[in-house]
């Protein structure tokens, strides 16, 4: 007979909690991961929930494009799943919402995801990652929380589109976009790849990703730097040069106008050593 599932109630996680903020409606958590992923079994939570992973590989079966940098999952209440980390010591926000309240917040908005999401767009991002930073900064106001809490909950309360498939040549773009983000690339050369004109290719990126063509390659080379910084420790000016950036100060401008933090704010975030990464924020603020 095999054993029940865990059920977890709000605010549980597999992890020990570094910070806990408790707030009306909404539960805030950064936390350690303490199980490695062949001790996880599948499990479920009473919450809904949002779970940023910032330092260590986290595996989710959660729907949507795998992408490199930090993994954002929405997970409705009771969904059954087995995300977890490769190893011990990983970090994530966790923010969680009672299944009442979630329901209150879907009727009042447009409806909300019924299936295990996995956010990669850039709003999604950037408010999970400025909630991440308020919450470790300890002295944030609850209104704050909340309200960094609530532009997290926008990304998984509205409707999904249905019956709406990449078309072929997209894919194909988009799978050499993320193996050459770090050489020059040119629209001439996506629509080689995609073989169709790129007048079509430019208007087909504006209609099923929302950004034109070169905003793709941004996004790209900035998820393959914020990966480099939750895994390694290398420097903040090698790793620029290496994900297709001029200089860390080009780095720094793109990276905190798409995630709302520096690349030194988001290092400190994933665990490497602060005056490292401070230093070389400072560096790159006075570049």
């Amino acid at each position: 007979m095999a054993a029940p599932r865990t059920a977890f109630s709000q605010g549980r996680f597999y992890g020990a909690p570094t910070i806990e903020r408790r707030l009306p409606g909404v539960r805030l958590a950064h936390l350690e991961a303490t199980k490695r992923a062949e001790h996880v079994d599948e499990h479920s939570h009473d919450d809904a929930h949002f779970v940023l992973a910032t330092h260590g590989r986290y595996i989710t079966t959660a729907a949507g494009p795998e992408t490199e940098g930090p993994v954002l999952v929405f997970n409705p209440p009771g969904v059954v799943h087995r995300d977890r980390f490769v190893e011990v010591g990983g970090y994530f926000l966790a923010v969680s919402f009672e299944a009442s309240d979630w329901r209150a917040l879907a009727d009042a908005g447009r409806g909300a995801a019924i299936d295990a999401l996995r956010l990669v767009g850039p709003d999604a991002r950037r408010a999970a990652l400025r909630l991440t930073r308020a919450l470790l900064a300890r002295d944030a106001e609850p209104l704050s929380l909340e309200g960094l809490s609530l532009e997290l909950a926008a990304q998984a309360l509205s409707p999904t589109r249905d019956g709406e498939r990449l078309p072929s040549w997209l894919e194909l773009t988009e799978t050499y976009l993320a193996d050459a983000f770090d050489q020059p690339i040119g629209v001439a050369d996506l629509a080689r790849v995609a073989g169709v004109h790129p007048v079509h290719l430019a208007r087909g990126y504006r209609r099923w990703m929302g950004a034109a063509p070169g905003d793709r390659l941004r996004t790209r080379r900035l998820e393959r730097a914020a990966d480099l910084l939750m895994r390694g420790r290398d420097p903040i000016g090698e790793i620029a040069l290496a994900c297709g950036f001029c200089d860390q100060s080009h780095l720094n401008r793109q990276f905190q106008r798409a995630y709302g933090v520096t690349p030194g704010e988001f290092a400190r975030l994933c665990g490497r050593p602060p005056d490292v990464a401070r230093v070389q924020d400072e560096t790159s603020d006075a570049a």
